[in-house]
C-alpha cells in the first residue's frame, strides 16, 4: 500500500482526538517527526472543529484551563494538551446527558411530564440534546475566563511598561468582568439555552440531595451551585454529578447500595457553592446604596435577555421557553 503523503496525513491528523493522533505517532519516525512539527496547526484545525468555526465558543489567545484536577492548570496555546482536555469535556458532556444519569435524566422527563416540550416528537427532542451539548461549551467558555486573564500577565511588555500581576481578588474580579461581559455579548437563544441548561442543573440538584428541600438555606444554595457552573464550567456538573465507581461484589454484581465517596472534586464542588452562599447573605443583608459585590453572572443573564427581548421581566422563563421551542420546531 503506497505510503499517504504528509498534506493527506496532516489533514488527517486535524480531524482526530489526542488518543488517535498519539496512536499515529507510534506508526513511524517520520510520522512521529511530522506530527510533532505541525502541532500548532493540527491543535488549529481540531479547534476549529470543536468550535463549529464560531470563535466566540473558545479564547482568542488559544489557552484554556484543564479540569483534569482542581488547580485547573493553564494549558498553553496550540498544544496537545487543548486536544487532551477538549477531549475531556466532549466525553464528559455526553455522559452527563446520557439516559440513566441525574442530568440526561432531568432532561428526559420534560419530554414526558409536563409543560411547554411535553410529547415533542424525536427529532425536536435531539435537536434539543444537540443544542444543549453546544450550551456546554458556552459553559466551558465562560470557566476559560481564567486563562484570558492569565494570557494578559503573558503577554510582553510594551511601551516600556512591564506587566504587573493582579492579587488574587484583583484577578477575580478581573475574570468576572470578563465574564459579565461574555454573557452580555450572547443572543437571546443563548441566553436561552443557558438558561435553561442551569435551570434543569438545579432541578438534578435538587433530586440528587432529597434533604436539600428541608434545609432553610435551600434558594440560596440552589442559586449557588448555578452561578458556580457559570463561573467554573462543566466541571461543577461533573463534580456533582460524576457516576459513582461502583464495585462489583463477590458474586460479579454491582453493589448498588454503595455509597459514592467524596472525591476532591466533590470537595472543591462544594466550596465553590459555599464561597458563593456567603457572597448572597452579604448581597441580602446589605443595603443597595453600600452595596460593592459585582452583579452576578445569573441575575446579568436574566437581565441582558429581558434588555434584548424587551420583554417583562416577570415572563422571561415562558419567553425563553418559546425562542427555544420555536428554535427546535421541525414543520
Amino acid at each position: 500500500m503506497p505510503a499517504l503523503n504528509d498534506d493527506v496525513l496532516l489533514r488527517i491528523a486535524s480531524f482526530c482526538d489526542i488518543d488517535t493522533i498519539v496512536a499515529l505517532m507510534c506508526t513511524s519516525k517520520e510520522v512521529n517527526k511530522l506530527v510533532t512539527r505541525h502541532e500548532k496547526s493540527i491543535v488549529r484545525d481540531a479547534v476549529e472543529l470543536y468550535t463549529g468555526g464560531d470563535s466566540s465558543l473558545f479564547p482568542s489567545s488559544g489557552a484554556i484551563n484543564s479540569s483534569h484536577n482542581v488547580e485547573r492548570e493553564y494549558l498553553y496555546p496550540k498544544t496537545y494538551d487543548i486536544l487532551n482536555e477538549l477531549k475531556t469535556r466532549t466525553t464528559r458532556t455526553e455522559t452527563l446527558l446520557s439516559p440513566g444519569q441525574p442530568l440526561g435524566s432531568k432532561v428526559d422527563s420534560i419530554f414526558s411530564t409536563h409543560g411547554s416540550f411535553l410529547d415533542l416528537p424525536q427529532i425536536e427532542r435531539d435537536l434539543l440534546m444537540a443544542r444543549l451539548k453546544e450550551t456546554c461549551k458556552l459553559v466551558d467558555r465562560l470557566g476559560d475566563c481564567a486563562a484570558d486573564v492569565m494570557s494578559m500577565w503573558m503577554q510582553p511588555a510594551t511601551n516600556g511598561n512591564s506587566n504587573q500581576e493582579l492579587d488574587a481578588d484583583e484577578a477575580m474580579l478581573k475574570i468576572h468582568d470578563i465574564q459579565l461581559a461574555y454573557i452580555r455579548s450572547l443572543s437571546p437563544l443563548d441566553l436561552a439555552y443557558l438558561f435553561h441548561l442551569l435551570t434543569w442543573a438545579g432541578q438534578a440538584y435538587a433530586a440528587a440531595n432529597p434533604a436539600l428541600m428541608d434545609d432553610v438555606d435551600c434558594w440560596e444554595r440552589l442559586l449557588a451551585f448555578k452561578e458556580a457552573i457559570l463561573r467554573q464550567g462543566t466541571i461543577m456538573l461533573w463534580a456533582v454529578f460524576e457516576p459513582p465507581k461502583i464495585k462489583k461484589n463477590a458474586n460479579c454484581t454491582e453493589d448498588t447500595t454503595r455509597r459514592k465517596p467524596t472525591t476532591e472534586l466533590a470537595r472543591f464542588a462544594e466550596t465553590c457553592i459555599r464561597h458563593i452562599m456567603e457572597e448572597i447573605r452579604i448581597y441580602q443583608s446589605t443595603e443597595p446604596s453600600q452595596n460593592r459585590l459585582p452583579p452576578s453572572l445569573h441575575m446579568t443573564m436574566v437581565k441582558s435577555f429581558v434588555e434584548k427581548t424587551g420583554r417583562p421581566s416577570t415572563r422571561h422563563a415562558m419567553e425563553m421557553e418559546r425562542l427555544i421551542l420555536n428554535h427546535i420546531r421541525v414543520d
